[in-house]
């Protein structure tokens, strides 16, 4: 077993069960103030038939909990509409039923939609702190249309709303002697919940909720005040409880589907097919180890009817960073949570643990000189995954391990001989972490480690780009005082990567450090290095409470060997700063239902002593009495330093800029809502002689429209134009150059201009059933002007080529009288000047300082995308579904014409297509 492997799970189990005790939710425990509710227990045969309607005897029987308090808009008052909820259990599930009066029927906003998405509709919803642990909950959900929705919450307020429960909720309307309004009935098996079982009765942490658009309330039972922090903390009390063994739990997903892709190619290339059909089956499980402890595990998980990424142009050294989307990774991420201290403002966060990692594109490309042909995956197969997430002790633990295959690609060489070669290893990836309460639910500490071991084969395919291990070790902590209103809390990370000369190399060059930076005395690249290791540390000290002064001051240091880029996400190392907020709530302001004002700063340092970052801001936001809601900000950055602007080279400097943004939107629960933000940056003076000034601008807006209850419709049109003075195009060495250390720093401008369109229709037939559609236009081109050379180390100074000194001349390769290329007898390309109504295909650069000239590929692009798909979902029984999904992607780069948004839309739909149907069914076992 590695030895990594082995220090997880000493971690993870050694230590809690050294300091186990019995839960505190086994041992009553009284919450000060907060209201209680006595459970009513079932008799077998007693269980009420879900279907909304409270007309069964225990529902008159059971104790009854009301006087709802508002949160909005009137903090404290009581509720303007009449609830009153109940509890039931059984052998194997808790009952809740809500009876919801409506003074207006008229007023009640029952909107359909899918499976936890609930529209601005009316909604009541019960949560449960089954741990009793003052931090996690289980949340349910109904809104007036039948539509359910669950949360996971944990760290007291932080929600996972991807996890999903099997559990039933049910609607219905009244109108009788009562009164008039609507009744709601949940049936929740304990199976999906997670809680200690003793010799007593238990105690649970319960809140009820209901939420009135027509009038804008947000009500609690246990009141949910701006004086106070957290949101599970201040939950009341479910007493009565006596649950006598822990439920068993076995669920098992097995699924089967079937894909046809078709997409354009190359008739000639053997591993091309018109029409690509593939069928593919697996399944998730979970079982239950006790109750409160839960194995999740995943075989050949299938991620086909996942929203794809949206489409970018990324011009930067860095790494675009995509939200994660598959089931398995974003359900139950809860425990894994690691990295992030209580602070309203920071700098340089990393992310510590990136799931996407974990099924990756293979690192290897193949292709060159020789190779005719390529067929090599997109993503690499996870063979299987599991999680293990839940309680042991007074300790919340998780341990998540995933192994994905070596992916190998098949070629074809030129001389027409059929080869494959491994283009990702064999990997192991785990995550492991705990975290408990100490000395109440105020304060906690926690751990984590991660490791990924690769094997990396005998032909040392994977040396110069892989790493051969990489790991990561880490505490945090946090600590509540004052009545809960001031929170301090810290992180502390190390980590450590093993690899060849090469790949370490290679790490020390990446932009995430830039050791190779010749005028950074700090730094320097060993090339005999085979181990890199970093730390990282932050500590936070933060006031919340609503009404009254926000504040937050975060220091955090990264090292210059931090590197967290094979488990986590990390843009760059080498740094430490300082970052402060300052702020005010008012939920009653006079003229608004709620508004807020805010300032934040913050400065930064690498490890020269640099000052790479300074920043100031502020702004004011908050909610209309008509329920529109506004924000508006500025930021302003003095001039500082920029050590990642030359990509490896000399220090360079940042000019000043200020931005401002603004957005407006409606009121989200009428038939026809809308919301519009723009957005402007704008450098000032530099010591680039002549250079205009960068800037930004951007304008968003989004409508959506509800003809029925059933039926919504969205339009989401962005368009952006960027003008930079600072575009980096190439370095090239020259003795000549020797202000900038014997290589010279090309850069450009650019003027970018992008426009998109996101349009969505949801057709929900029923809660069970709907059809979702969905595409998304993005069109953008960028023209590159004023090549010029960067002049002095520390500034923002350049000498463009044709005005400063030297020369750009553009250039189109030589034709003979057919129209082919001409070319020497070398093979290179020939070219000549190009005419005033040619494009230049590259620009010839005579430095002007007698160096050799040289050559630049003209940078100009117009890049046009379209992706979009349309899934009908049918949930045939809880848990178990029917999916026919149909995936579009339309994709071309093209030289650059102009930018005309109609004209590069039009362009888009003449695009080659590829088009994948899917057909995907799911069952729920429930053993």
């Amino acid at each position: 077993m590695p030895i990594p492997f082995r220090a997880a799970l000493a971690l993870l189990f050694f230590a809690p069960l050294a300091h186990a005790q019995p839960s505190a939710s086994v041992a009553p425990a009284a919450r000060g103030t907060a209201p209680s509710l006595r459970a009513l227990a079932l008799q077998p045969g007693q269980e009420p038939r879900i279907d909304g309607v409270l007309d069964e005897a225990a529902w008159a029987e059971a104790p009854r909990a009301g006087s709802f308090v508002q949160r909005i808009p009137n903090p404290g008052q009581p509720a303007g509409e009449k609830t009153e909820v109940s509890v039931l259990y059984g052998t194997d599930a808790v009952y809740v039923g809500f009876t919801c009066w409506v003074r207006d029927p008229s007023t009640l906003v029952a909107r359909m939609a899918r499976r936890d998405q609930f529209v601005g509709s009316d909604r009541v919803a019960v949560a449960f702190d089954s741990y009793n642990d003052d931090r996690t909950a289980f949340y349910f959900g109904v809104t007036a249309a039948g539509v359910n929705q669950d949360i996971l919450m944990f760290n007291d307020g932080n929600e996972d709303s991807s996890w999903d429960a099997v559990w039933e909720g049910k609607t219905a309307r009244f109108d009788d002697a009562r009164g008039q309004g609507w009744t709601v009935e949940m049936r929740i098996p304990f199976s999906q919940l997670r809680y200690s079982t003793g010799a007593g009765p238990e105690v649970w942490g319960l809140q009820f909720q209901r939420r009135v658009p027509a009038s804008g309330e947000d009500v609690f039972w246990a009141p949910i005040l701006p004086e106070g922090n957290g949101f599970v903390s201040r939950f009341g009390q479910l007493d009565g409880l006596d649950v006598e063994r822990a439920p068993r739990q076995l669920e098992v997903i097995p699924y089967a589907l079937t894909q046809l892709t078709r997409a354009p190619g190359d008739a000639d290339d053997p591993f091309y097919a018109a029409n690509d059909l593939g069928p593919n089956a697996g399944f998730d499980a979970k079982v239950g180890l006790t109750s409160d402890l839960t194995l999740t595990a995943t075989v050949n998980p299938d991620f086909g009817q996942v929203e794809a990424d949206p489409a970018v142009v990324n011009l930067s050294q860095f790494e675009v960073f995509f939200q994660e989307r598959r089931p398995f990774f974003v359900e139950g991420v809860d425990i894994f949570d690691y990295g992030s201290t209580r602070t309203n403002n920071t700098s340089n966060r990393p992310t510590f643990f990136y799931s996407r990692r974990i099924g990756r594109s293979p690192v290897r490309r193949v292709g060159g000189p020789g190779i005719a042909y390529v067929d090599s995956p997109q993503q690499t197969t996870i063979a299987s995954a599991a999680k293990v997430s839940g309680k042991i002790g007074g300790w919340s633990v998780g341990l998540l391990d995933a192994v994905t295959l070596e992916e190998r690609a098949r070629y074809v060489t030129a001389s027409g001989e059929n080869l494959t070669t491994p283009v990702e290893p064999l990997s192991n990836y785990l995550v492991g972490r705990v975290r408990r309460n100490v000395g109440g639910s105020n304060t906690s500490i926690g751990g984590i480690v991660t490791a990924t071991n690769r094997q990396m084969g005998s032909e040392a395919l994977f040396d110069g780009v892989a790493a051969s291990g990489a790991y990561m070790a880490g505490v945090d902590f946090e600590h509540w005082f004052s009545g809960r209103q001031w929170v301090a809390s810290g992180v502390a990370a190390a980590t450590t990567v093993n690899g060849t000369e090469a790949f370490i190399t290679r790490l020390q060059n990446a932009p995430q450090r830039y050791y190779q930076r010749p005028d950074a005395d700090h730094l320097g690249v060993d090339p005999t290095r085979t181990n890199l290791s970093g730390a990282y540390s932050e500590l936070s000290l933060q006031r919340s409470v609503e009404g009254s002064w926000d504040a937050s001051l975060t220091a955090n240091v990264l090292t210059p060997g931090l590197e967290l880029n094979d488990l986590g996400f990390q843009g760059r190392a080498d740094a430490a700063s300082l970052n402060y907020f300052i702020g005010k709530r008012w939920p009653e302001a006079k003229a608004f239902r709620r508004v807020n004002l805010y300032h934040y700063g913050g400065s930064g340092v690498n490890f020269a002593g640099d000052r790479v970052i300074t920043y100031f801001g502020g702004g004011a936001g908050g909610e209309l009495n008509n329920r529109w809601n506004f924000d508006a900000g500025f930021n302003f950055a003095p001039v500082s330093k920029n050590d990642r602007l030359t990509r490896g080279g000399p220090l360079a400097e940042r000019p000043m800029d200020a931005s401002i943004n603004a957005s407006l939107g409606t009121d989200d629960s009428k038939t026809v809502s809308a919301g519009v933000g723009v957005s402007f940056r704008s450098e000032f003076g530099n010591d680039y002689a002549g250079a205009p000034p960068e800037y930004d601008r951007g304008i968003g807006l989004g409508v959506t429209v509800r003809p029925s209850n059933a039926i919504a419709l969205s339009f989401e049109p962005e368009y952006s134009r960027e003008f930079d003075n600072d575009q980096y195009v190439t370095r090239v060495a020259a003795p000549e150059a020797t202000s900038t250390f014997g290589n010279r720093y090309v850069f450009a401008d650019i003027d970018q201009e992008s426009f998109s369109l996101g349009i969505r229709a949801d057709w929900t037939f029923t809660t069970d059933l709907s059809l979702q559609l969905y595409a998304q236009p993005f069109v953008t081109a960028g023209r590159y002007s004023n090549l010029k050379e960067f002049a002095t180390p520390g500034s923002f100074d350049y000498d463009v080529y044709g005005d400063a000194r030297g020369s750009a001349t553009p250039q189109v390769p030589q034709r003979d009288a057919s129209g082919a290329i001409v070319r020497d007898g070398d093979g290179n390309t020939l070219y000549r000047e190009a005419g005033a109504d040619e494009t230049a295909a590259r620009y010839l650069v005579d430095p002007g300082d007698g160096g050799e000239a040289f050559a630049v590929g003209n940078q100009d692009f117009s890049f046009r995308s379209l992706r979009g798909n349309a899934v009908l979902r049918w949930e045939y029984r809880p848990g178990s579904s029917l999916f026919f999904v149909w995936q579009q992607q339309r994709t071309v780069s093209d030289d650059f014409n102009g930018f005309s948004v109609p004209r590069e839309l039009g362009e888009v739909f003449r695009s080659p297509v590829e088009n994948v149907f899917l057909i995907k069914a799911t069952y729920w076992f429930g053993l």
